[in-house]
């Protein structure tokens, strides 16, 4: 009876032993990656960054949202 627990403590051991080892090398492996870096570009009316993809552009001048685009607009 203890000889059969003891190989079942024995095998659940082993594997969630392995299973660490594994989720280790699985997370150094994304750790490793490069990551893509975006242009980022400042929005005039409030001064955050933004990904220049997001931005709204007019007269070299990026914004954010159209509301800041339009609150740029009336304050010039």
């Amino acid at each position: 009876m203890f000889r059969n627990l003891f190989l079942i403590a024995a095998i659940l051991l082993v594997v969630w032993i392995i299973r660490g080892f594994i989720r280790r090398s699985q997370l150094t492996g994304a750790a490793n990656k490069p990551r893509k870096n975006k242009d980022m570009v400042q929005c005039e009316q409030c001064k955050t960054y933004l990904p220049k993809d997001d931005a709204i552009v007019n007269n070299d001048k990026t914004f954010c949202s159209q509301q800041h685009l339009n609150d740029w607009n009336h304050k010039a």
